[in-house]
Protein backbone atom coordinates (compact mmCIF):
# COMPACT_ATOMS: atom_id res chain seq x y z
CA UNK A 1 0.00 0.00 0.00
CA UNK A 2 1.41 3.36 -1.01
CA UNK A 3 0.82 5.09 2.35
CA UNK A 4 2.75 2.37 4.16
CA UNK A 5 5.64 2.76 1.71
CA UNK A 6 5.70 6.50 2.36
CA UNK A 7 5.69 5.99 6.13
CA UNK A 8 8.60 3.54 5.85
CA UNK A 9 10.60 6.06 3.81
CA UNK A 10 9.80 8.92 6.20
CA UNK A 11 10.82 6.80 9.20
CA UNK A 12 14.10 5.83 7.55
CA UNK A 13 15.17 9.45 7.14
CA UNK A 14 13.75 10.83 10.40
CA UNK A 15 15.79 11.30 13.55
CA UNK A 16 12.64 11.00 15.66
CA UNK A 17 11.70 7.87 17.58
CA UNK A 18 8.44 6.59 16.06
CA UNK A 19 6.24 3.53 16.29
CA UNK A 20 5.60 1.18 13.37
CA UNK A 21 2.80 3.43 12.10
CA UNK A 22 5.04 6.48 11.91
CA UNK A 23 3.79 8.29 15.02
CA UNK A 24 6.29 10.16 17.19
CA UNK A 25 6.42 8.23 20.46
CA UNK A 26 6.99 11.33 22.59
CA UNK A 27 3.51 12.57 21.60
CA UNK A 28 4.98 16.06 21.78
CA UNK A 29 3.67 17.95 18.72
CA UNK A 30 6.67 20.31 18.72
CA UNK A 31 8.86 17.31 17.89
CA UNK A 32 7.16 17.04 14.47
CA UNK A 33 7.95 20.64 13.54
CA UNK A 34 10.90 21.26 11.24
CA UNK A 35 12.28 23.78 13.75
CA UNK A 36 11.28 25.69 16.87
CA UNK A 37 8.56 28.16 15.87
CA UNK A 38 8.21 31.50 17.65
CA UNK A 39 4.46 31.51 16.95
CA UNK A 40 3.83 27.87 17.87
CA UNK A 41 1.58 28.65 20.87
CA UNK A 42 -0.74 30.70 18.67
CA UNK A 43 -0.73 28.01 15.98
CA UNK A 44 -1.32 25.26 18.55
CA UNK A 45 -4.36 27.14 19.82
CA UNK A 46 -5.77 27.39 16.28
CA UNK A 47 -5.07 23.72 15.49
CA UNK A 48 -6.67 22.71 18.78
CA UNK A 49 -9.90 24.47 17.85
CA UNK A 50 -10.16 22.54 14.58
CA UNK A 51 -12.49 19.62 14.03
CA UNK A 52 -9.72 17.11 13.28
CA UNK A 53 -8.72 16.48 16.92
CA UNK A 54 -5.11 16.80 15.77
CA UNK A 55 -3.69 17.42 19.25
CA UNK A 56 -5.83 14.90 21.14
CA UNK A 57 -4.15 11.71 22.34
CA UNK A 58 -6.27 8.70 21.35
CA UNK A 59 -5.25 5.08 21.71
CA UNK A 60 -1.75 6.20 22.62
CA UNK A 61 -1.24 8.33 19.52
CA UNK A 62 -1.60 11.98 18.49
CA UNK A 63 -2.59 12.66 14.86
CA UNK A 64 -0.35 15.73 14.59
CA UNK A 65 2.61 13.58 15.67
CA UNK A 66 2.40 11.31 12.61
CA UNK A 67 5.33 11.83 10.23
CA UNK A 68 2.68 11.76 7.49
CA UNK A 69 0.38 14.25 9.25
CA UNK A 70 -1.27 16.59 6.74
CA UNK A 71 -1.81 19.14 9.49
CA UNK A 72 1.88 19.13 10.44
CA UNK A 73 2.85 19.40 6.76
CA UNK A 74 0.67 22.48 6.38
CA UNK A 75 1.96 24.07 9.60
CA UNK A 76 5.60 23.43 8.70
CA UNK A 77 5.12 25.11 5.33
CA UNK A 78 2.96 28.08 6.37
CA UNK A 79 4.03 28.87 9.96
CA UNK A 80 6.60 31.47 8.92
CA UNK A 81 4.21 32.87 6.34
CA UNK A 82 1.66 33.33 9.13
CA UNK A 83 4.27 35.00 11.31
CA UNK A 84 5.07 37.52 8.55
CA UNK A 85 1.70 37.60 6.77
CA UNK A 86 1.45 41.39 6.71
CA UNK A 87 4.62 41.57 4.62
CA UNK A 88 4.12 38.40 2.55
CA UNK A 89 2.44 37.63 -0.75
CA UNK A 90 0.62 34.54 -1.95
CA UNK A 91 -0.62 33.96 -5.49
CA UNK A 92 0.04 37.63 -6.28
CA UNK A 93 -2.03 38.79 -3.31
CA UNK A 94 -0.54 40.78 -0.43
CA UNK A 95 -1.36 43.22 2.39
CA UNK A 96 -3.09 40.45 4.32
CA UNK A 97 -5.04 41.32 7.43
CA UNK A 98 -5.62 37.75 8.64
CA UNK A 99 -3.77 34.43 8.45
CA UNK A 100 -5.30 31.51 10.36
CA UNK A 101 -4.94 27.73 10.54
CA UNK A 102 -8.14 25.66 10.77
CA UNK A 103 -10.40 28.54 9.79
CA UNK A 104 -14.12 27.76 10.06
CA UNK A 105 -16.31 29.14 7.26
CA UNK A 106 -19.97 28.27 7.48
CA UNK A 107 -21.75 27.06 4.35
CA UNK A 108 -25.15 27.71 5.91
CA UNK A 109 -25.57 23.96 6.35
CA UNK A 110 -22.23 22.88 7.82
CA UNK A 111 -19.02 24.49 9.08
CA UNK A 112 -15.96 22.82 7.54
CA UNK A 113 -12.42 23.81 8.48
CA UNK A 114 -9.92 25.20 5.99
CA UNK A 115 -6.34 24.08 6.66
CA UNK A 116 -5.09 27.64 6.19
CA UNK A 117 -6.89 30.89 5.46
CA UNK A 118 -5.82 34.34 4.29
CA UNK A 119 -7.71 37.54 3.68
CA UNK A 120 -7.17 41.15 2.77
CA UNK A 121 -9.55 43.93 1.79
CA UNK A 122 -9.97 42.53 -1.73
CA UNK A 123 -9.65 38.77 -1.44
CA UNK A 124 -10.26 35.75 0.78
CA UNK A 125 -8.16 32.62 0.18
CA UNK A 126 -8.94 29.17 1.53
CA UNK A 127 -6.26 26.48 1.41
CA UNK A 128 -6.90 22.75 1.53
CA UNK A 129 -3.71 20.74 2.14
CA UNK A 130 -3.16 17.04 1.46
CA UNK A 131 -0.32 14.67 2.31
CA UNK A 132 -1.07 10.97 1.81
CA UNK A 133 -4.89 11.16 2.00
CA UNK A 134 -5.41 11.55 -1.73
CA UNK A 135 -3.34 8.48 -2.61
CA UNK A 136 -6.15 6.03 -1.78
CA UNK A 137 -9.35 6.25 -3.88
CA UNK A 138 -12.53 6.84 -1.87
CA UNK A 139 -16.23 7.44 -2.38
CA UNK A 140 -16.20 10.91 -0.79
CA UNK A 141 -18.46 12.12 -3.60
CA UNK A 142 -21.31 9.80 -2.62
CA UNK A 143 -24.91 10.92 -2.53
CA UNK A 144 -24.92 10.85 1.29
CA UNK A 145 -22.05 13.33 1.41
CA UNK A 146 -23.20 15.84 -1.21
CA UNK A 147 -26.96 15.41 -1.51
CA UNK A 148 -27.69 17.70 1.44
CA UNK A 149 -26.14 20.58 -0.52
CA UNK A 150 -28.23 20.08 -3.65
CA UNK A 151 -31.13 22.47 -4.34
CA UNK A 152 -31.16 23.88 -0.81
CA UNK A 153 -32.97 27.12 -0.06
CA UNK A 154 -30.24 28.02 2.46
CA UNK A 155 -27.75 28.14 -0.43
CA UNK A 156 -29.67 30.62 -2.58
CA UNK A 157 -26.59 32.90 -2.50
CA UNK A 158 -24.71 30.48 -4.78
CA UNK A 159 -24.18 31.43 -8.43
CA UNK A 160 -26.74 30.24 -10.94
CA UNK A 161 -26.11 26.65 -12.09
CA UNK A 162 -23.76 25.87 -9.18
CA UNK A 163 -26.04 22.92 -8.45
CA UNK A 164 -24.90 21.37 -11.73
CA UNK A 165 -21.45 20.64 -10.32
CA UNK A 166 -22.95 19.10 -7.17
CA UNK A 167 -25.27 16.93 -9.25
CA UNK A 168 -22.41 15.83 -11.50
CA UNK A 169 -20.48 14.37 -8.59
CA UNK A 170 -23.56 12.97 -6.86
CA UNK A 171 -24.12 10.95 -10.02
CA UNK A 172 -20.47 9.90 -10.28
CA UNK A 173 -20.12 6.31 -9.10
CA UNK A 174 -16.32 6.22 -9.32
CA UNK A 175 -13.94 6.14 -6.40
CA UNK A 176 -11.81 9.24 -6.72
CA UNK A 177 -8.40 10.32 -5.45
CA UNK A 178 -9.56 13.93 -5.31
CA UNK A 179 -11.97 14.70 -2.47
CA UNK A 180 -14.35 16.78 -4.57
CA UNK A 181 -17.04 16.84 -1.88
CA UNK A 182 -14.67 18.57 0.53
CA UNK A 183 -13.59 21.08 -2.12
CA UNK A 184 -17.21 21.83 -3.04
CA UNK A 185 -18.05 22.48 0.61
CA UNK A 186 -15.09 24.84 0.93
CA UNK A 187 -16.18 26.60 -2.26
CA UNK A 188 -19.64 27.15 -0.79
CA UNK A 189 -18.16 28.47 2.47
CA UNK A 190 -15.89 30.89 0.63
CA UNK A 191 -18.69 32.12 -1.62
CA UNK A 192 -20.98 32.67 1.37
CA UNK A 193 -18.39 34.65 3.33
CA UNK A 194 -16.62 36.65 0.64
CA UNK A 195 -18.88 39.70 0.61
CA UNK A 196 -17.71 41.98 -2.22
CA UNK A 197 -14.26 40.37 -2.31
CA UNK A 198 -12.85 37.77 -4.68
CA UNK A 199 -12.82 34.22 -3.30
CA UNK A 200 -10.00 31.83 -4.14
CA UNK A 201 -9.85 28.14 -3.25
CA UNK A 202 -6.35 26.63 -3.29
CA UNK A 203 -5.61 22.89 -3.31
CA UNK A 204 -2.04 22.02 -2.30
CA UNK A 205 -0.77 18.47 -2.25
CA UNK A 206 2.44 16.66 -1.38
CA UNK A 207 4.25 14.61 -3.97
CA UNK A 208 7.50 12.62 -3.85
CA UNK A 209 10.70 13.67 -5.60
CA UNK A 210 9.94 11.07 -8.25
CA UNK A 211 7.31 8.45 -9.03
CA UNK A 212 8.04 4.95 -10.30
CA UNK A 213 7.82 5.41 -14.07
CA UNK A 214 4.96 3.43 -15.64
CA UNK A 215 4.33 1.79 -12.27
CA UNK A 216 1.37 1.62 -9.90
CA UNK A 217 2.27 4.90 -8.20
CA UNK A 218 2.63 6.73 -11.50
CA UNK A 219 -0.92 5.65 -12.42
CA UNK A 220 -2.22 7.10 -9.15
CA UNK A 221 -0.35 10.34 -9.80
CA UNK A 222 -1.74 10.59 -13.35
CA UNK A 223 -5.33 9.87 -12.28
CA UNK A 224 -5.17 12.40 -9.44
CA UNK A 225 -3.93 15.06 -11.85
CA UNK A 226 -6.70 14.22 -14.33
CA UNK A 227 -9.33 14.54 -11.61
CA UNK A 228 -7.89 17.91 -10.55
CA UNK A 229 -8.01 19.22 -14.10
CA UNK A 230 -11.59 18.07 -14.60
CA UNK A 231 -12.72 19.58 -11.29
CA UNK A 232 -10.88 22.80 -12.08
CA UNK A 233 -12.72 23.22 -15.39
CA UNK A 234 -16.06 22.75 -13.63
CA UNK A 235 -15.54 24.82 -10.47
CA UNK A 236 -13.73 27.77 -12.10
CA UNK A 237 -17.05 28.80 -13.61
CA UNK A 238 -18.12 29.79 -10.11
CA UNK A 239 -15.00 30.47 -8.02
CA UNK A 240 -11.30 30.91 -8.69
CA UNK A 241 -9.63 27.54 -8.09
CA UNK A 242 -5.86 27.09 -7.96
CA UNK A 243 -3.91 23.87 -7.53
CA UNK A 244 -0.23 23.28 -6.95
CA UNK A 245 2.11 20.87 -5.22
CA UNK A 246 4.32 21.58 -2.23
CA UNK A 247 7.23 20.94 -4.58
CA UNK A 248 6.15 23.97 -6.60
CA UNK A 249 6.03 26.08 -3.44
CA UNK A 250 9.54 24.95 -2.49
CA UNK A 251 10.85 25.73 -5.96
CA UNK A 252 9.32 29.22 -5.91
CA UNK A 253 9.96 30.06 -2.27
CA UNK A 254 10.90 33.66 -3.12
CA UNK A 255 7.31 34.22 -4.25
CA UNK A 256 6.07 33.27 -0.77
CA UNK A 257 8.65 35.14 1.31
CA UNK A 258 10.15 31.96 2.78
CA UNK A 259 13.83 31.85 3.63
CA UNK A 260 15.93 29.46 1.52
CA UNK A 261 17.41 27.89 4.65
CA UNK A 262 13.94 27.00 5.91
CA UNK A 263 13.01 25.52 2.55
CA UNK A 264 16.09 23.29 2.63
CA UNK A 265 15.11 21.97 6.08
CA UNK A 266 11.46 21.45 5.13
CA UNK A 267 12.40 19.63 1.92
CA UNK A 268 14.81 17.42 3.85
CA UNK A 269 11.97 16.44 6.18
CA UNK A 270 9.44 15.62 3.46
CA UNK A 271 11.29 14.75 0.23
CA UNK A 272 11.39 11.05 -0.64
CA UNK A 273 11.43 8.91 -3.78
CA UNK A 274 8.72 6.40 -4.61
Amino acid sequence: MITNDIIIKLREKSNLVTDEKGYVISMNPEDNLYKILDNWNEIKDEIGKGQGSELIIKNGRMKFCALHSSSALCVNNFALFKQNFKNSSFLQNSNFTEAVFEKKLSTGISTPNLDFYLENTDTIIGIESKFTEYLSPKMENTKENLCKYFMREELSFLPRLFDSIILNYINCSDKMYLNVAQLIKHSIGLLKNKGDREAILVYIYWEPKSWDINGEYQKIHSQHKAEIEDFSKRINKFITFKHLSYTEIWENYNDYNIDARDIITIKEKYSIDL
